[in-house]
């Protein structure tokens, strides 16, 4: 019998299943090898040095964080640029739930996100350990797109492959893997085997030729597009079948701006809440909407007060987002940019012109103009006082950054800003799902970036509220030698909160920020330089001697807090519950609606 034993294990050997044993640690670092992870990001502590050493012997790229959420939060952005889970997440497990909000935004944002946990030996689950985390999985499931156990060397390959599979494909999101102790020091025969990411789903013909013949009959076709097209790599598709039946595009406030560039003479703006009231008046006269990407979320429909047509064709690459707030004429599950394509080949093979539903080019010209016109009397107001506004510091940054420059905003009142004011020719602020909206995430996505795209500016555009949770992050800049461009948009105040609170006429003292805390002297204490800027006068010089700064430059421009928001959509408040006046006294805590999108 042990010769027989003997014989399998070598017969399995052979066959592919088991290679020479290794710990389970060193198997982690090979999975992860396997499974094109290019990069772990951790901080230390606990049981984790039985796969640091591993990653820092194999040669993988490493790197530790200031904080473990700061850690998770490099790892959110690398991979929303890398558009998988290209990176991975290492802390020990009474460290893990630092990170939790990037879990939980991960799996809200649609962004592949793979972290993974060292918890204390199972031995010790029922003998009150020291830093107990038998709990920890619990509180990480309903936060997670998966959140899986190992406990036992064997499983670790096959459990590293499923997280990094659940992470990125489908509708992205979060993968937590707690790992317990004793699986990372056992031994393991079993192989890392190489992953290659599926297919992505396509339409079928049928499907294509309906799509098609829907907008051959309507009048004025609308394309509704989401942060599913940057999530797909589908901006250059969606570009080419809007030019081959000359269809408007319109984009979501954030996760969508960009698909298609400000310039394009079928771009019809943005819309929503944030978005420009010219384009939320287009898209309102609209017969026909073909939605890709978009989950028709609250801030991009105003709340669902957005008119919306009798039709609407809604593609995405999960079946739950169809139907799930309204039901759509026709719902189609689908990666974007494989849909796309097949429309594109449709269009060609059938020779399908243009229909009665063209685009009115001197219609959307001028439209986006109404915007133009009152954005540019914003920054001549702003650059003309003794006060920089944040309209004017926006716009300042669209004409001074470099091409393909990526700005990623952080949450809040600027951060809504940024996405509805930014001109979007080739400089692109990074298009994030934000639907969860953590403050204190800018810093350390923007190092993300950076580190995914090193050839790129990357510019991290924070409120002075928000960087309080993670200025902290300038040290690995300066110590890593990351050239970041940081702009704190500063006007002393939680400005969103500060909005809000007015609109309900609400004392609030909380929403008040330091004039006194000098980010500047911080920055240096760091060893990151830098200046504040609060004359207009001074502001583009001072961009320029950031994007010329050899090493990462801090500006602190002192914006006006008394800069207003527009609504883009009449009677609508942004972010709160944006509920209509005329609904009666306390309709703004109330709920947003009853049942369905209302025709």
């Amino acid at each position: 019998m042990k010769d027989d034993k003997v014989d399998g294990a070598a017969s399995d050997r052979a066959m592919g299943h088991f290679q020479e044993a290794r710990s389970g640690g060193q198997a982690v670092v090979e999975a992860l090898h396997a499974s094109n992870v290019e990069l772990v990001i951790g901080y230390s502590g606990g049981g984790t040095g039985a796969v640091i050493h591993h990653v820092a012997t194999s040669g993988m790229a490493n790197m530790n964080a200031r904080t473990e959420l700061s850690g998770a939060w490099i790892s959110y952005g690398y991979n929303r640029v890398k558009g998988r889970a290209a990176s991975a997440c290492l802390f020990h497990c009474v460290g893990a739930l630092h990170a939790s909000p990037v879990v939980y935004a991960a799996k809200t944002d649609s962004t592949p996100f793979f972290m993974m946990d060292v918890n204390l030996d199972s031995s010790l689950d029922f003998r009150e350990g020291l830093q107990d985390s038998a709990e920890l999985l619990p509180a990480f499931k309903p936060i997670a797109k998966q959140a899986r156990k190992a406990v036992i060397a064997d499983d670790l390959p096959l459990a590293v492959r499923q997280a990094v599979l659940a992470a990125s494909t489908g509708r992205p999101g979060s993968a937590v893997l707690d790992i317990a102790f004793q699986a990372l020091t056992h031994e393991t025969a079993c192989v890392a085997e190489p992953l290659t990411l599926p297919e992505p789903p396509a339409a079928s013909e049928a499907t294509i030729l309906r799509i098609l013949d829907m907008i051959g009959k309507a009048s004025a076709p609308v394309l509704f597009v989401g942060g599913g097209i940057h999530l797909a790599d589908a901006t250059a598709e969606l570009q080419a079948f809007a030019e081959a039946l000359q269809i408007p595009v319109v984009s979501t406030s954030w996760g969508g701006r960009g698909a298609i560039s400000d310039e394009h003479p079928l771009f019809a703006g943005v819309v929503g809440s944030f978005g420009w009231v010219s384009a939320n008046e287009l898209v309102q006269k609209s017969d026909l909407w073909i939605a890709i990407g978009t989950t028709f979320s609250q801030m991009t429909t105003g709340a669902w007060n957005i008119e919306k047509p009798k039709n609407v064709i809604q593609i995405d690459v999960d079946p739950n987002q169809l139907g799930k707030i309204f039901q759509p004429t026709l719902g189609v599950t689908g990666h974007a940019r494989i849909v796309l394509q097949q429309l594109l080949d449709s269009v060609e093979k059938n020779s399908i012109a243009p229909g009665a539903g063209a685009a009115d080019l001197d219609a959307i010209a001028a439209s986006k103009q109404s915007w133009y016109d009152y954005h540019a009397q914003l920054c001549s107001d702003g650059g003309s006082e003794k006060k920089v506004n944040q309209y004017y510091l926006i716009d300042q940054m669209s004409k001074l950054l470099p091409d393909n420059s990526l700005v990623v905003g952080d949450s809040g009142g600027q951060a809504f800003m940024l996405y509805r004011s930014f001109h979007y020719k080739n400089v692109t602020p990074m298009p994030l799902g934000s639907r969860y909206m953590s403050l204190g995430a800018g810093l350390p996505i923007a190092i993300g970036a950076k580190l995914a795209a090193p050839e790129r500016t990357v510019v991290s555009y924070h409120g002075d509220g928000g960087f309080y949770y993670d200025c902290m992050e300038l040290s690995t800049l300066a110590e890593r030698k990351i050239k970041l461009i940081v702009i704190i948009d500063n006007n002393h105040c939680l400005y969103a909160n500060r909005q809000g609170m007015s609109l309900w006429g609400i004392q609030n003292p909380w929403v008040d920020l330091p004039e006194s805390t000098d980010f500047v002297a911080l920055a240096k204490a760091q060893g990151v330089e830098g200046e504040r800027v609060t004359n207009p006068a001074d502001l583009p010089a001072a961009l320029e001697r950031a994007i010329a700064a050899e090493g990462s430059y801090i500006l602190d421009v002192w914006t006006d807090p008394e800069t207003r928001i527009r609504r883009a959509i009449r009677d609508v408040i942004p972010i709160l519950s944006d509920r209509k006046p005329q609904q009666g006294a306390g309709a703004h805590m109330g709920p947003p609606l009853e049942g369905s999108w209302p025709a």
